[in-house]
C-alpha cells in the first residue's frame, strides 16, 4: 500500500483531486481516531480536516521516505500542537473549570467502570499521543517517536509513565484523587 500511496500522492502533486480523495478515504478513520484520543472527540474532526488540508497543500513535500500514513500522523500531531498553542487561554479556563468541578477525581461508587476515554483524559496530551500511537494504533516505538518528532528514549519514558499512571488509576479506591 505504501507504493500505492506514493503513486497516488504523485498524482495529487499534479492536482488530481480524486487521487487525494482516495488517500483521504484510506487514512481518514485511523487519523481521526488518533486525533480524537489526543485532542478529544469534539476537536478531532476539525483537526483532521486541517491535517488533510495541509497534506493537500504540501503534497510535494512527501517523497516516500516513510509511509504516507506516518507523514499524515506527523502533520496531524503538528496541527494539534498548533491548535493547542493558539488556545492557551481557553485551555487554562477549561482546566480551572475542570478542577473546580472535581473532574480530577475518579467516579465514586464501588461498581464504577473506568473507561479508556476517562483514563486518557487524565493524561498529558503528549502522553496520550504516545499511548494512542503505540497501544491504540499499533505503531512501533520508533515510528511513534518519528511522528511526534521526539527522541526514542523520551517516547519510551513517557509511554512507561503513562502506563503506570493508568494502572494506578485503575487500582485506586473509588473517590481517590488521581496520582502519578
Amino acid at each position: 500500500m505504501d507504493d500505492d500511496d506514493l503513486a497516488l500522492n504523485r498524482r495529487v502533486v499534479s492536482g488530481d483531486r480524486r487521487a487525494f480523495a482516495t488517500l483521504v478515504e484510506r487514512h481518514e478513520a485511523r487519523l481521526r481516531n488518533f486525533l480524537a484520543r489526543v485532542a478529544g472527540a469534539d476537536d478531532a474532526d476539525d483537526l483532521a480536516q486541517e491535517t488533510f488540508l495541509r497534506a493537500w497543500r504540501n503534497a510535494s513535500a512527501f517523497r516516500g521516505a516513510g509511509s504516507y500514513r506516518g507523514w499524515l500522523f506527523t502533520i496531524g500531531w503538528r496541527v494539534f500542537i498548533d491548535s493547542t498553542r493558539r488556545a492557551r487561554a481557553d485551555r487554562a479556563l477549561r482546566t480551572a473549570e475542570r478542577d473546580r468541578l472535581g473532574d480530577a477525581h475518579l467516579p465514586a461508587g464501588g461498581d464504577a467502570q473506568i473507561d479508556t476515554a476517562r483514563l486518557l483524559a487524565a493524561l498529558d496530551p503528549l502522553d496520550r499521543a504516545c499511548v494512542m500511537l503505540c497501544h491504540g494504533q499499533g505503531w512501533s516505538h520508533r515510528e511513534a517517536a518519528m511522528i511526534l518528532t521526539m527522541p526514542l528514549g523520551s517516547l519510551k519514558t513517557r509511554l512507561a509513565r503513562a502506563t503506570r499512571r493508568c494502572e494506578a488509576m485503575l487500582n485506586a479506591p473509588p473517590g481517590s484523587p488521581i496520582n502519578d
